[in-house]
C-alpha cells in the first residue's frame, strides 16, 4: 500500500516546516503536496522520496490514486 507524505510525516514526528527545511522547499509547497493540492515534479519528488528514505515513493506522490 502507499505511504502517503502526511503519514510519514505523522509517525516520524516531523512538522511539515521541518521537512520543509530539510529539503530546501518552500513550507507552502510542501504543505500543498501534503495535504493534497498539488503534484510534486518529478525532482522534487525524487527528493522527497530520499529525506524519507524510502518510506514515500516517487510513484506514491505522482500516480493518481486508484479510484475507490
Amino acid at each position: 500500500m502507499p505511504m502517503r507524505l502526511i503519514d510519514h510525516l505523522r509517525t516520524a514526528d516531523i512538522t511539515v516546516a521541518a521537512f520543509a527545511e530539510e529539503i530546501g522547499e518552500a513550507e507552502n509547497t510542501v504543505r500543498k503536496i501534503v495535504y493534497g493540492q498539488r503534484q510534486p515534479s518529478l525532482p522534487l519528488a525524487v527528493k522527497i522520496a530520499a529525506a524519507t528514505d524510502g518510506a514515500v515513493t516517487e510513484a506514491d506522490l505522482i500516480l493518481p490514486k486508484a479510484a475507490a
